[in-house]
């Protein structure tokens, strides 16, 4: 079975009361998601290690279901939890089965990617549904505007009014095309060897023109080869960097792209000296339509949001950081079990003011 299997037994007392549950057998799904070998988890007594443990809702489901005989469904959320046989957190559905008269069998399916990706598309729909409303209603006002004041011919008041229909159009447009990018993103992932310093020279290159009217330099340390989508690997890199551009300060940007290994990922960073990330944002600079610096700077709010999505499918997490010194640091990871090499050379290919194959300094 692909999904956590596991068996408790009861231990009564001498009046034949249910005293303690004692584990038994665990399939290897429910090893990994305990993370406790069934080696180390067989025999253990829940009470005895955990006395708190006999208020807490699981243990009182299985109890019933062992006294009563009759099965129970429940989707719990854990939120943090470090119970007596391991720690685990999610959303679950748990099925619990009665197994003769002493043992609870219980069947636990993990639904938290189905009940964020629910609760991702809800926000999803009311966000865009409200980001739209407000271009879409300066639209018609500007017509009906503009409606009254044809009969002047194109004078100066309509010139304006036809200059502000299109920088309203531009903006619906542009949230339309983020919609757009963000549901085509980070959904299936088509997993190939991806050499993240081939990626990183693409980007560069794509983004020539713009660093040489910034005057950027970028510099990009050895990255190495992972497993996964190489299109949406680069999106995430060209999202970054093309941020690092657009939020930058009076200083010509000076962009960093580095990688190293630490816990069983590759943490990639992308650190620059521009303004900086609002410490009060956190992790909604990732929400949708969320704009860092409001309409100072031009944009959807969609890029960080895609580079999350795009993250997240590949197995990783991103996070944004102040900088040292100023400017933010992007990070983000990626499994280095799908690796199949641990560097390679650094990125080398024509760019703008960029420093290929020096050493990326610490994100």
């Amino acid at each position: 079975m692909p999904d956590p299997i596991g068996v408790l037994w009861a231990i009564r007392d001498a009046d034949g009361a249910v005293a303690d549950l004692e584990t038994g057998y665990g399939n290897p799904a429910m090893d990994r998601m305990i993370g406790v070998s069934m080696e180390r988890a067989f025999g253990r007594r829940l009470l005895e290690e955990r006395p708190e443990f006999r208020d807490d809702e699981a243990f009182v489901r299985m109890l019933g279901v062992i006294e009563t005989g009759t099965p129970a469904v429940v989707e719990t959320a854990v939120e943090s939890s470090v119970g007596p046989i391991g720690s685990v957190t999610g959303v679950f559905v748990h099925r619990a089965l009665p197994l003769g008269p002493d043992g609870v069998l219980n069947l636990v399916t993990d639904v938290t990617g189905e009940r964020r990706l629910e609760a991702e598309l809800e926000r999803y729909a009311k966000v865009a549904a409200h980001d739209l409303r407000e271009p879409l209603m300066a639209m018609g006002m500007f017509v009906d505007q503009l409606d009254r004041c044809l009969e002047r011919g194109r004078d100066e008041a309509n010139e304006e009014l036809v200059s502000l229909l299109r920088r309203t159009g531009a903006r619906a447009r542009s949230l339309v095309d983020g919609i757009l990018e963000y549901a085509r993103f980070g959904t299936a992932v088509d997993a190939e060897d991806v050499d993240m310093a081939d990626v990183a020279a693409e980007v560069v290159d794509s983004l020539a023109g713009a660093l040489r009217r910034s005057g950027a330099a970028v510099h990009v340390g050895r990255l190495p080869t992972v497993s996964g989508d190489r299109a949406q690997l680069g999106r995430v890199l060209q999202n970054l960097l093309a941020n690092s551009l657009k939020f930058r300060s009076h200083e010509p940007p000076d962009v960093v792209i580095s990688a190293e290994q630490a816990d069983g990922f590759w943490i990639f960073g992308v650190r620059d000296n521009g303004v900086g990330i609002p410490e009060q944002l956190g992790d909604e600079v990732f929400a949708m339509f969320k704009r860092a610096h409001g309409d100072e700077v031009e944009g959807s709010g969609i890029g960080l949001a895609v580079c999350r999505k795009i993250v997240e499918a590949h197995g990783g997490a991103i996070a944004a950081h102040a900088a040292e010194g100023g400017g933010t640091v992007m990070r983000f990871s990626l499994p280095t079990g799908l690796s199949r090499a641990s560097a390679s050379r650094p990125a080398g290919r024509g760019g703008a003011r960029r420093g290929a194959g020096q050493p990326a300094r610490a994100p």
